[in-house]
């Protein structure tokens, strides 16, 4: 599901069929135990695949299991090995939940992310390997998510929050030989994802410093009431007339070919 641009930029939460879902503001995030690291922290449970699952489960060996019962570690290497065993096509169809519901480490910080994002109160079920939604007064769950509608879930969550999400899902795929193209796509996009190096000019707290310091009436007391989608929507759109502003004395002192400036860009279609 992508979300449409108004919703985007809403302060309001996003009321779907099984929760509601907002995007945080930054005094929201800023009243988190370690603030902007938690955040990240949150965001990167939802961005958590299998594959780097297992592979950060191997690069620390046994350490990974401090903490853990003799029946709990079986369990986990039982459905690794599992897992290791199916095929392409299997593995495409395989939920995140359907691995990660046995594992209390994962659990656990991926409950506390979707509460941070959640309107409702959401708790894990072992028994029913489900979240469970609570209404505002009611003691009974209003509804459950499974390991599909999660997905749907957490592409919203992280749409809201400027996260692209451009991988498509295997599950839609009408037969084995699309999920299996569907599936290379994927890893094809994670690997190029994974090689990229994040630029420290774009992390968040810069872009508040940034926005801070240039805009004419959003400054370092009152931005922290913006969303997190708003700022970078801000940041995208001061951008953008930056380079109008630079265009039009461009044009005024040297001109161009048709010695036309094109007073419409200011106000272009953006999507951070």
């Amino acid at each position: 599901m992508t979300l449409d641009y108004a919703l985007l930029i809403s302060p309001s939460p996003l009321q779907l069929n099984l929760c509601s879902v907002h995007s945080p503001t930054l005094r929201e995030i800023d009243a988190l135990p370690d603030k902007f690291n938690t955040y990240h922290m949150y965001l990167s449970m939802l961005l958590l695949d299998i594959d780097t699952y297992y592979k950060n489960m191997e690069s620390q060996g046994d350490s990974y299991f401090a903490g853990y019962t003799e029946k709990e570690k079986r369990q986990i290497l039982s459905i690794r090995a599992e897992y290791a065993g199916l095929t392409e096509e299997q593995r495409a169809l395989t939920g995140r939940l359907d691995i990660f519901g046995f594992d209390r480490k994962i659990v656990v910080p991926l409950t506390q992310a979707l509460s941070f994002f959640l309107c409702e109160k959401i708790i894990y079920s072992p028994e029913e390997n489900e979240f469970l939604i609570f209404g505002a007064e009611s003691a009974d769950p209003v509804c459950t998510i499974n390991s599909r509608q999660l997905s749907e879930l957490e592409s919203i969550i992280l749409q809201l929050n400027a996260v692209s999400v451009n991988t498509m899902d295997a599950a839609d795929a009408k037969n084995k030989t699309a999920a299996k193209i569907i599936e290379k796509l994927n890893k094809r996009k994670k690997a190029k994802e994974k090689g990229a190096k994040p630029d420290p000019k774009l992390e968040l707290p810069n872009i508040i410093s940034a926005i801070s310091a240039c805009h004419s009436s959003i400054n370092i007391l009152n931005i922290w009431d913006l969303t997190v989608y708003q700022v970078y929507d801000l940041f995208a759109r001061m951008q953008q007339n930056t380079i109008f502003d630079v265009l039009k004395m461009s044009v005024a002192a040297w001109g161009n070919k048709d010695n036309k400036v094109d007073f419409t860009q200011w106000f272009e279609c953006i999507k951070p």
